[in-house]
């Protein structure tokens, strides 16, 4: 188990993510964002030049390896939200997304000692090395109980 005391400023965590098809983005989009851009292949290419994920989709495809690869084994106690959060690209059937994960602070809780606040961000890029999407998250991390006393 990882706790707040096993990150550092400048740490990275590089990940990448399965290429999303056609069919899922607009299984997606049919359930969860029903617009014609992520519905509809003629209506998106005369808007974006083809079919595109939802950006809700896309958020939480980045976030898939590291709620699996990374986050599964650290002492998380629960996200507090997202600052800053951007879609700067679409992202488009059958490409990969390429996601860096950067620690920017690792702060002790000054009320709570047993916990502390671990602030990163995450940036996803497709094949082309384009900026898709961007977010800095803070988490609610435990600390290891020795480094209390």
């Amino acid at each position: 188990m990882k706790y707040l005391e096993d990150f550092s400023v400048d740490q990275v965590f590089e990940f990448q993510t399965e290429p999303l098809s056609k069919q899922k983005i607009k299984e997606f989009a049919q359930e969860w964002d029903p617009q014609l851009i992520h519905t509809d292949e003629a209506h998106a290419e005369g808007v974006h030049g083809g079919l595109i994920a939802s950006g809700f989709q896309t958020l939480l495809i980045a976030f898939k390896p590291i709620m699996r690869d990374l986050m599964v084994d650290v002492a998380n106690i629960g996200g507090i939200g997202f600052n800053q959060l951007r879609w700067v690209r679409p992202m488009r059937p059958d490409e990969p997304l390429n996601i860096r994960v950067e620690i920017q602070s690792v702060t002790p809780s000054r009320s709570k000692p047993d916990r502390g606040i671990l602030t990163y961000t995450l940036e996803a890029r497709n094949p082309a090395d384009e900026l898709i999407l961007s977010v800095e998250t803070p988490v609610m991390i435990q600390r290891r109980k020795e480094d209390l006393k």
